[in-house]
């Protein structure tokens, strides 16, 4: 009779964890929608006001701050995985200590690279590592400084969206971004009938700005009304939690660098080595261009991730292999949209910015390649994510940034332009798509021991 129980509630479970991650993805495709077309509009709107090399220099300067986002140290994951493994067993009290306990941490991490930053800052030469003369390096100076503050801030205010995600509801995060892009347009529409032709400056503080204002509402209303439970609390702070959402989210950070160092320093190389700012953004339209088919998938797969925690501390696996199933199913369907967009992409890129700037088709098969790559790896990403067996991820990563840097570097004799840098990134993918499915599908087996179970 206890397992008949057992049975019937993880069935009513699964279904009402299908129903909500269904309407999320519903929800999500629409707020995505808008965030993307924006995406699409700024980079016509921002090669005409900026030029070509001054948009390159903000593509570039994006990717180094991001390499900030590792001191974090993945306390946003393991706090997103510990919150709702709370949320699964109805522990509130429990949720809202891991969530004052990780603003915390982050307030005093964020506290103290900030300072370093404004204390070495203005002898850094961005002249240089930007590979430019075209701005000068007291402009670079008062953008970087504006920028680093507002995208540093971010990193805090920003945890009012995973506690969302957590549960289960990754929409409300994507109305943000939505939200903070549609005002961004708005503002910098108005900035360029008034202001002087490429003033990077002012254009990337409105960029960094607008969503920091919009989380920062978020938070405050969030905390008084719905999560009203999990509101930040002095008393709720409990540091010896962090030895379980630091254990998690040191693997979480690990992963967080090699991803980094994988894809964020490539405008870097491209930048020093491989054609400079303006191939930066030949780069970048055949990125953004592929990356739609990934965003869409990423759509379906976002609430996928706190589901699959969720069903995991449930042991509801009939739930989870239906699910990759499905995934695996839709994956076939991407492959297909993938092959005809690298038949349209001439069309396309004419159309999008015109004759402008030609993207050689070299470099168009290989970004579907490596996006058709990161599809299909995607449910199985999302399910180690969700379980938090990353041990075995980590061990590869590494050894897939090795692979990297010496890609790099022999492609740099070869390639004089970012095929090099796409090729380099594609190489040490073969890992993940050997490995991750292999893990996976043994953990849904319950097969699976040692390193593939840590």
């Amino acid at each position: 009779m206890i397992a008949i129980k057992k049975h019937l509630s993880n069935l009513k479970d699964g279904q009402s964890r299908t129903a909500k991650a269904s309407r999320q993805i519903v929800y999500s495709f629409f707020l995505q929608g808008i965030s993307i077309a924006i995406s699409l509009i700024y980079v016509p709107l921002l090669l005409n006001y900026l030029s070509q090399e001054k948009y390159g220099i903000w593509l570039t300067l994006s990717s180094i701050l991001s390499w900030f986002s590792f001191f974090n140290i993945g306390l946003g994951y393991g706090m997103r995985n510990k919150l709702t493994e709370a949320n699964a067993n109805g522990d509130k009290i429990l949720g809202q200590k891991y969530v004052s306990t990780t603003y915390a941490t982050l307030i005093c991490i964020f506290s103290a690279v900030l300072l370093v930053f404004h204390v070495i800052n203005p002898f850094v030469n961005w002249n240089t590592v930007l590979n430019t003369k075209t701005i000068s390096g007291h402009d670079l100076y008062l953008l970087t400084s504006v920028v680093f503050t507002f995208f540093i801030i971010r990193f805090i205010v920003q945890l009012i969206g995973i506690i969302y995600i957590a549960d289960h509801k990754p929409s409300i995060n994507n109305f943000i971004t939505a939200a903070s892009n549609l005002l961004s347009l708005a503002v910098i529409l108005v900035l360029m009938k008034f202001t002087a032709q490429g003033n990077l400056a002012l254009l990337g503080s409105i960029i960094t700005i607008m969503p920091v204002l919009l989380f920062i509402f978020l938070s405050i209303y969030a905390f008084n009304n719905k999560y009203k439970y999990l509101k930040p609390s002095f008393k709720a702070i409990d540091f010896k939690l962090n030895k379980g959402v630091t254990s998690l989210g040191a693997k979480f950070f690990l992963l967080q660098i090699m991803g980094i160092v994988l894809y964020s320093t490539s405008s870097i190389f491209i930048s020093q080595r491989f054609g400079g700012p303006n191939e930066v953004v030949v780069y970048n339209l055949a990125f953004k261009y592929f990356q739609l088919p990934t965003i869409v998938n990423g759509i379906i797969m976002a609430p996928l991730w706190s589901a699959v925690t969720d069903a995991y501390v449930k042991d509801d696996f009939e739930w989870l292999k239906k699910t990759m199933k499905r995934l695996n199913v839709l994956t076939i369907i991407f492959f297909s949209v993938i092959i005809v967009m690298i038949f349209m992409s001439d069309y396309v890129f004419k159309l999008w910015i015109g004759d402008k700037i030609k993207v050689p088709m070299h470099l168009t098969i290989l970004m579907a390649i490596y996006n058709a790559m990161a599809i299909y790896l995607a449910p199985y990403s999302f399910f180690i994510n969700g379980t938090g067996k990353l041990k075995l991820t980590i061990y590869y990563s590494i050894a897939g940034v090795i692979l990297y840097f010496a890609s790099i570097y022999i492609m740099g004799n070869y390639f004089k332009d970012s095929t090099g840098v796409m090729i380099a990134i594609i190489i040490p993918y073969v890992l993940s798509v050997i490995i991750q499915p292999f893990q996976s599908k043994r953990i849904l087996a319950k097969k699976a021991t040692g390193i593939l179970m840590e």
